[in-house]
């Protein structure tokens, strides 16, 4: 799918396209926006990690730029029959995790004239060739066969078109699955046809409501000039007259209502254009603003595939409703202004892009030791959250994840997806959850590090009967969230925050106790045993009970040096060492004990450790004091 902007520009008629299904494809025909050598897709998050960003709208937003002005590619390729209009075109895409938001994706763009010439009764839509299929079992199979079997409706009140599986033929059992294409809003409005006894007059859109009477939808067989001329896919001649040949005349107006019923009712390879217009004027150096929705649902009921009904439709429905919630924000009453009593936050601003949010992610510390590891959050972030739609304190509850011991030996590219619910404590004063309090997390004294204050822990104080146990060397992965009441009065299930993660490997303390012997664990150490990571540098052993700070040196039975380290409790944070490296994908940094510090089996002349027996000895920075051992490596 992509992006299609038409105007007229003196005495020419052009229409810019990102993507269409031109009858013989040439290099760069239809695809005519570029975009400037260098320049990149950008992300950024509301959510605390590596993408976090003050400016972020939504919990993944992508930020990119093109334009139409040039007629070839960076590569030197010509774009055929390529009337420039000169506009740039900034896109923003908004995609939040929260339950009732998963299913849709808000695509912003704003759309500028750059050139030096008036754009007169400009229209912009989306044009998209969608399949809807039970990939989970056909796979994604090549050939046209893969796009005949799709079902296409428009619902006019909504501004959203829609496409379905109509019978999952050949491939199996139908995906029983929606894809819609919604228009949420534009600025500014465009006009709108008014239809009267003797005429019909242009008339400006005042609101929402009248948006629906300047949106058209469109629909052509894929590359096809054949048959009904209806379904003929558009040529480049946009000054054509006939309503159905050039890509302007899609654009400016809706197949009749009897062309657009059929398309529900028997299966084809349709692309689809959702259009909005006209805009009067777009002068130079003036913006237009157009808000799209992505939005997908699974069927509701038991129909066959092919039978789209309105019951049918009731999640897309509901997910739809829910993408423009997030587009209206504070324009309570859809007139692209803020009036009073809109101002939900007191900016003054007409803020957009506004839904019920779960609590703030409460604040957290970790604290590993031999065997054991606690974690410690705060109580006032999380359960003073104000919902910015109700404007009401509703905290709830939290909940506490862990993984398995050795889950990120088995998938170290989705640790992140191993946490399992270990722990879920709510408030006991309403009718909400298992009003289990919090007496059993709740510290008596509350824990002060660094100047923050902590009122939790888990495991509880009656750890024993957590059931949980920790090993040492082994790493863990825990998250920490908050939830709310949820809002019965709006079908909305409590809200869950995202997790605060903490990512900690338990282990002894760090030690300069005489009588403390310094050890290496696994001993004797396996090559492929569990613990063991793919490939010679993805190994570790563990040194334990070492000193705060010292000085370790690995030697052959015969004295020679095969490797040294130094060691700081303080600083020390395992990526020294490429099987650590592995998890930077998590935003948590590892929190180790201070006592122990692994190795990866290379020596400093980068060569794999071979089996034998090794010698090791450690020097204590604080007192000089010099310790021995050993270990055994068998391949």
């Amino acid at each position: 799918g992509g992006l299609w902007i038409g105007a007229q520009k003196g005495a020419v008629t052009a229409v810019s396209t990102a993507a269409i299904d031109v009858g013989s494809v040439s290099r760069g025909e239809g695809f005519e926006f570029t975009n400037g050598i260098g320049d990149t897709v950008r992300e950024r998050s509301t959510l605390a990690g590596t993408y976090f960003d003050t400016t972020s709208i939504s919990h993944q937003d992508f930020l990119c730029d093109f334009t139409d002005s040039r007629t070839s590619s960076t590569n030197g390729d010509t774009i055929i029959n390529h009337i420039p209009l000169n506009v740039n075109v900034h896109l923003e895409t908004y995609a939040w995790n929260y339950s009732f938001a998963d299913f849709f994706v808000i695509l912003n763009y704003t759309i500028k004239n750059v050139g030096t010439d008036t754009l007169n009764n400009v229209y912009t839509g989306m044009w998209t060739n969608p399949a809807v299929r039970n990939t989970n079992l056909s796979g994604y199979p090549s050939g046209s066969e893969f796009y005949r079997h799709q079902g296409n409706g428009f619902v006019d009140s909504l501004r959203m078109h829609y496409t379905f599986d109509f019978d999952g033929q050949p491939y199996g059992p139908p995906a029983d699955s929606y894809f819609g294409v919604k228009l949420l809003g534009v600025t500014p409005f465009p006009l709108y046809t008014r239809h009267t006894i003797d005429s019909n007059f242009f008339q400006q859109v005042t609101n929402l409501n009248e948006l629906d009477s300047a949106v058209y939808y469109n629909a052509w067989r894929f590359r096809s000039s054949s048959g009904d001329v209806a379904y003929f896919y558009p040529s480049v001649d946009d000054n054509n007259s006939s309503p159905f040949e050039g890509r302007y005349q899609r654009l400016r107006q809706s197949l009749p209502k009897p062309k657009i019923d059929p398309l529900r009712l028997a299966p084809g390879n349709y692309t689809n254009l959702l259009s909005v217009g006209p805009f009067p004027q777009l002068l130079p150096g003036d913006s237009m603003n157009i808000v799209l929705a992505f939005v997908c649902a699974k069927k509701f009921g038991t129909l066959p595939a092919r039978f789209d009904s309105l019951e049918s439709r009731k999640t897309l429905y509901a997910n739809a409703g829910w993408a423009q919630k997030a587009y209206d924000g504070e324009d309570i009453n859809g007139n692209n202004q803020l009036d009073a009593g809109e101002d939900l936050d007191g900016d003054n601003v007409l803020d957009r892009y506004v839904l019920p949010q779960p609590p703030k992610q409460p604040k957290i510390y970790s604290e590993v030791n031999n065997e054991n590891v606690v974690i410690y959050w705060d109580k006032f972030t999380a359960e003073n959250s104000i919902d910015p739609i109700t404007k009401e304190k509703d905290f709830e509850g939290y909940r506490i994840y862990r993984s398995n011991a050795g889950a990120d030996f088995q998938n170290p590219e989705d640790f992140i997806l191993t946490l399992s619910l270990v722990g879920e404590f709510d408030r006991s004063d309403d009718s909400v959850g298992y009003n289990t309090g919090f007496s059993k997390i709740k510290l008596a004294t509350p824990k002060i590090v660094d100047g923050d204050t902590f009122y939790y822990r888990f495991p509880p104080i009656d750890a024993e009967n957590s059931g949980l146990t920790h090993l040492n060397g082994w790493q863990y992965l825990y998250g920490i969230s908050a939830f709310d009441k949820g809002d019965p009065a709006n079908n909305l299930p409590p809200l869950e925050s995202g997790k605060v993660l903490s990512r900690v490997i338990p282990g002894t303390p760090p030690t300069s106790d005489k009588s403390k012997a310094i050890g290496v664990y696994p001993n004797p150490y396996y090559v492929n045993a569990y613990w063991d990571g793919n490939g010679e540098r993805q190994r570790k052993i563990v040194f334990y009970n070492l000193p705060a700070q010292c000085y370790v040196t690995i030697f052959t039975l015969t004295g020679d040096v095969v490797a040294e380290f130094t060691h700081d409790a303080a600083t020390y944070n395992g990526n020294d060492i490429p099987w650590f490296q592995r998890y930077d994908n998590v935003s948590a940094k590892p929190v180790f004990s201070g006592g122990e510090h692994a190795w990866n089996l290379v020596t400093k002349f980068d060569q794999a450790l071979a089996t034998g027996l090794y010698l090791f000895s450690v020097e204590d920075n604080s007192n000089d004091e010099i310790k021995t051992g050993k270990f055994l490596i068998i391949k």
